[in-house]
């Protein structure tokens, strides 16, 4: 299966997309390693991108960005529909559901029906993955 957006902030950057891992008034870090494919990179370091796992971040000014989006993106797990997080580095996919208990529960997930549910899935058991993009700047 392709690589599939995950729900979350993203810089447009030199004609490329990137994670934005956190930011400042006047910078954002993306998820890249520093080098000549981010010349405006002016700090670098390592975040946790998943249990054990780290990787790299350099922070650019936001004038060097071309934009921000928001993207959001669902799928369906057994005819129920999910928003997706993250993806793991062993490929899989970190799910929330929003519903009912005994439905979360039926699908794997943990977690209660005031926090919401979570589990780890295959993406190739995700249906009609759909990603919807808001501009942000």
């Amino acid at each position: 299966m392709a690589d599939i957006p995950m729900t979350g902030a993203v810089a447009e950057y030199r004609g490329e997309r990137f994670d934005i891992v956190f930011s400042g008034d006047d910078w954002v870090a993306i998820r890249a390693r520093p080098g000549p494919d981010v010349p405006h990179g002016f700090e670098s370091g390592e975040s946790p991108v998943a249990m054990g796992q780290r990787g790299p971040w350099v922070k650019v000014p936001r004038s060097a960005l071309d934009g921000v989006l928001h993207l959001r993106t669902r799928g369906t797990l057994e005819g129920h529909e999910v928003s997706l997080q993250r993806t793991l580095p062993d490929g899989r996919i970190l799910v929330e559901f929003i519903g009912p208990p005994s439905v979360a529960k039926d699908l794997g997930l943990e977690g209660d029906q005031y926090m919401g549910w979570t589990g780890l899935v295959d993406p190739a058991v995700l249906q009609d993955i759909r990603v919807e993009e808001t501009r942000r700047a």
